[in-house]
């Protein structure tokens, strides 16, 4: 039983590997958090009537969109200490990374959310005396977030996902810990194995609670209407 006998062997290295799966799930958290902050703020250019400030979102999320993340990686880690002499560290070339690449994505899911609610809507509550701030607070993404929140929740697991390149520059995360483990173990793939069971286990996680949160938000009628707030 040769391959029961490696998987075992490989049971001393399980915290190292638990460890680097929480450092993997803190640097996609923040990325995506960051993503989200950055999509947002790019959602509320592209519907602006401002065309330079609409221009420059369309041009960064085109261009961030359609670039490999492996490249914006390479980019950030190498050419930003050549072009301003900041040496950024494994963990925030990769946030950096992670974070411009998810809030081009989540700029098209929060524009798309905010452009589902119907422009009665808006003139309704415009008309009714409502501030922009009350309008989008009370009228907008109560029903906006019902559009939003699925596929963010596929960008998180995404953004999970293309973690594992930070280990291209030497970030130790997950799937570096497991090929260095690998490498100390001798070889043989019972821990490539592992770990990507242990990526299986945490996006399907994921997956599910965000489809619970969805169902959730159904049930409880977040589609709000002027009406309902007057």
């Amino acid at each position: 039983m040769p391959l029961l006998h490696e998987t075992y062997s490989l049971m001393a290295y399980m915290p190292a590997v638990f460890r680097a799966l929480g450092t993997t799930l803190y640097l996609s958290w923040l990325s995506l958090i960051l993503g989200a902050l950055g999509g947002l703020l790019l959602a509320l250019m592209r519907t602006s009537g401002f065309f330079p400030l609409r221009w420059f979102a369309v041009i960064y999320t085109e261009f961030f969109r359609s670039v490999p993340i492996l490249i914006i990686l390479f980019f950030v880690f190498y050419g930003i200490p050549l072009a301003t002499g900041i040496d950024l560290s494994g963990f925030w070339a990769a946030t950096v990374a992670l974070s411009a690449h998810a809030s081009s994505m989540m700029s098209e899911v929060i524009r798309a959310g905010i452009e589902s609610v119907g422009r009665g809507q808006w003139e309704a509550a415009q008309s009714s005396g409502m501030t922009y701030r009350q309008v989008m607070r009370h009228v907008v993404w109560p029903q906006a977030m019902q559009v939003i929140l699925p596929p963010s929740v596929n960008i998180y697991i995404m953004v999970l996902k293309e973690s594992s390149i930070a280990s291209i520059i030497g970030f130790i995360e997950l799937t570096s810990t497991g090929l260095l483990v690998r490498e100390a173990h001798g070889g043989g793939f019972v821990i490539l194995g592992i770990v990507g069971i242990i990526y299986f286990i945490v996006c399907y996680a994921i997956s599910l609670v965000g489809g619970a949160l969805e169902r959730k938000m159904k049930i409880a009628g977040s589609g709000v209407r002027l009406d309902d707030i007057r």
